[in-house]
């Protein structure tokens, strides 16, 4: 996971080797999965074509997201929590659709003065992953919510309230951000002369304290995400088990108040919405992982190691998953929440609309 951080320095690597003290490392051509052309067009369309697509899906289904929630209203602490997601996907995505733009190999042919592939590190792609992190951690949240209300049903009420959760929300937000900031103390957009170009860009210089936040960054970002990811892991096959243990009793039962029943349904439709959230998360989270655990075991899979082309490109499906991972809740809540379809074909009438079509 840590690498994903990290992908930003490495696209301004393999594209100016004559900028860096790696370029005699790259003369090695043998046994090289990729070369620079092939990298460049899976970088084109990934992140230029298919990503900017997907964030920008996302960026309008998180604004449609974010409309619901405060129309509902936020006291409840499900939908406090989805809410505070939901700006941390737009966010992100806000950021992604930066990374993305700056990320175009052919933008050094505009002849403009900025090099994007410095300076998106700083603006973009940390910030990017920053929000990918805390998306995570909410995750993780909601489902630990879930999973008490099912241990302690009759105690969720006490445990779990609202003023809790948003002092949770905010501490997850300001964790993250914390361990982000001390990058702003060794990384600065200046002006800065490029010999081999023969001109002055804006670009990004580094302070002496480099190494230090880089090992920081580095670490706080591995083990905060891979944190929230075995525990949503965990959490939701707590859920998973409970939900099918819920609905063995249920066909069992033979006498239960109408009352009753009509709770039970609501709190297992929550329980499968946030089961569909978290898994979601972890099947788009996954890929990350692994290639995390690759760079550990194979030193030539890395930033700038012999395969940084085939790293590059590797983490640009990624980066995909990690937006789709963000984008694609407004379809998961629409079709899985009675409650947030209602609201939302209220917003939308024509969702309203196309929906009595096909009933007809």
């Amino acid at each position: 996971m840590t690498v994903s951080a990290e992908n930003s320095m490495s696209q301004w690597t393999i594209l100016h080797p004559n900028n860096t003290d790696q370029s005699g490392a790259r003369n090695d051509n043998d046994g090289v999965l990729l070369d620079d052309f092939a990298k460049k067009i899976f970088i084109l369309v990934n992140h230029v074509i298919a990503d900017m697509c997907i964030c920008i899906f996302g960026i309008v289904g998180n604004c449609l997201n974010i409309t619901v929630f405060l129309k509902q209203g936020l006291h409840k602490s499900v939908n406090l929590s989805l809410f505070a997601m939901s700006i941390s996907d737009l966010t992100g995505l806000s950021f992604q659709v930066w990374h993305n733009f700056c990320l175009n190999p052919y933008l050094e042919l505009a002849n403009l003065p900025f090099d994007f592939l410095e300076i998106q590190m700083l603006t973009a792609g940390r910030p990017s992953i920053l929000m990918v992190r805390v998306t995570g951690w909410i995750t993780m949240y909601i489902t630990a919510e879930r999973c008490l209300s099912v241990v302690l049903p009759l105690k969720i009420r006490e445990i779990i309230t609202y003023k809790r959760t948003a002092i949770n929300l905010l501490l997850m937000f300001g964790i993250n951000l914390a361990f982000y900031l001390p990058v702003t103390s060794s990384d600065y957009v200046t002006w800065k002369f490029y010999p081999i170009l023969n001109k002055t860009q804006l670009g990004l210089s580094f302070r002496g304290n480099k190494p230090t936040v880089e090992w920081l960054i580095n670490t706080s970002h591995f083990y905060l995400s891979l944190f929230a990811f075995i525990f949503v892991i965990i959490f939701t096959a707590v859920l998973v088990i409970s939900l099918r243990r819920k609905s063995k009793w249920r066909k069992g039962a033979t006498s239960a108040t109408d009352q009753r029943e009509a709770r039970t349904s609501r709190e297992n439709k929550t329980i499968a919405l946030v089961i569909m959230v978290a898994f979601v998360l972890i099947v788009c989270y996954a890929p990350g992982v692994c290639c995390a655990i690759t760079e550990a075991l194979y030193p030539e899979f890395g930033i700038v190691a012999k395969q940084s082309n085939f790293y590059q490109v590797i983490w640009s499906f990624n980066f995909i998953f990690h937006s789709i991972n963000a984008s694609i809740n407004v379809v998961v809540y629409y079709k899985m929440s009675s409650k947030y379809r209602a609201t939302m074909n209220e917003i939308v009438p024509c969702f309203q609309n196309r929906n009595k079509g096909e009933n007809n």
